[in-house]
């Protein structure tokens, strides 16, 4: 795959990009040169967008090689769209920022991102996968539903299934009359979206520049609520904080009498009892959600901390 890209902030929502106009232009930029800088990407990309291109309503699957999303600053800031979008990272890595947070989707990761969302994403070199953009008027009456926030996994196991169903998405949109066959496959699409296994632990949060400015516990605090469902270690959310586990210990002692580790035990465990509360969720499932090594895990550690196990304190909340 070319490393040339094309920032698709310049191709105009609800227009899709000829894919042999794509190759042909990527292939011009050549692929022996350093990538070539955003200013040259976005004339490429207008002098594209200014042809006269049919609007798609269908599903358009684009390779997320050449997908970069966002505003014209290096890097791309967060911008929203007006289409849901299904990012998926088959090989490399790719940035993605959100308002408040930045993340690093790794290999085998997955994002579901509805529309209206502000978001900035740019593949790293060699990066693989696909990036499927959908309208929002083709997810009316899908059952099940698509997730209304954004959503985060793995594909997994079911790779092989999910890349079949973006192929036949693919497929079928290119065809007349296939409104009800688009309608079949996205109903599988929003239940493959559901079955999705946790996101793998290295798709690691950065925290924005401005958070330095937030005392370091505040940032901890909230870091490790974002991150519990990967198990981090305190070194692993030191090390993201751009501190060392003494220093960030050291913190937490001076600002609330405890330690880092114990800190994010009663973090994970406030946590556990919002979600018992809810009821939405059974206790082993929220055990796997919040990094617990195993339903037993968490039990032993619930009832250590409030005596009961999760399922009386689930029922007695009820």
């Amino acid at each position: 795959m070319p490393n040339a890209r094309i920032n698709d902030s310049d191709i105009p929502e609800g227009r899709a990009l000829d894919m042999r106009r794509y190759h042909a232009a990527t292939a011009r930029l050549g692929t022996a040169s350093p990538p070539t800088p955003p200013k040259i990407l976005a004339v490429a990309a207008r002098s594209f967008a200014q042809r006269p291109v049919a609007r798609q309503s269908g599903p358009r699957l684009l390779p997320l090689a050449g997908f970069i999303w966002g505003s014209r600053a290096t890097p791309p800031q967060p911008r929203t769209r007006a289409d849901h979008i299904l990012i998926w990272v088959t090989a490399g890595q790719l940035h993605l920022d959100f308002p408040r947070q930045q993340h690093v989707m790794p290999s085998d990761s997955v994002r579901y991102i509805p529309a209206g969302t502000a978001f900035a994403a740019w593949p790293k070199p060699e990066t693989e996968g696909h990036a499927l953009l959908l309208a929002p008027a083709l997810l009316r009456d899908i059952d099940p539903p698509f997730p209304q926030h954004p959503l985060a996994g793995s594909a997994g196991e079911s790779g092989e299934a999910l890349l079949s169903t973006l192929k036949e998405l693919a497929d079928e949109s290119a065809k007349p009359n296939s409104e009800k066959a688009l309608h079949c496959l996205l109903g599988v699409l929003a239940l493959r979206l559901a079955r999705l296994e946790p996101a793998r632990a290295n798709a690691a949060l950065t925290p924005l520049p401005n958070e330095a400015q937030r005392p370091l516990v505040e940032r901890f605090l909230t870091l490790a609520m974002a991150q519990l469902r990967h198990g981090p270690t305190i070194a692993d959310l030191a090390a993201i904080l751009g501190t060392s586990t003494a220093a960030l210990d050291h913190a937490c002692q001076n600002a609330r009498g405890k330690r880092a580790i114990e800190l994010m035990h009663e973090v994970r465990l406030q946590r556990a009892v919002e979600m018992l509360r809810e009821g939405g969720q059974s206790p082993a499932q929220i055990a796997k959600e919040l990094g617990y090594t195993s339903h037993a895990h968490f039990t032993r550690s619930f009832v250590e901390a409030t005596g009961q196990r999760p399922e009386t304190f689930r029922d007695q909340s009820g």
